[in-house]
């Protein structure tokens, strides 16, 4: 059976090229972290887009 990422991370190893690479796989750089931190601010910007999607449809005035 093969160990999984996060145990290579938590285990001492003894080849030195996993030795550097066991960060990535756990703190702020594991995978959820990393995807949780992709989008900061895209709640914010998609509720003002239909928001003002909402406004330029009940009070805008018809153009052209």
């Amino acid at each position: 059976m093969r160990p999984s990422r996060y145990s290579l991370a938590t285990t001492p190893l003894k080849d030195p090229w996993e030795k550097r690479e066991a960060w990535r796989y756990t703190g702020q750089f594991s995978r959820y972290n990393r995807l949780k931190g992709m989008f900061p601010g895209f709640g914010v910007g998609a509720t003002a887009f239909v928001l003002y999607c909402m406004y330029e449809q009940l009070v805008g005035t018809p153009g052209h």
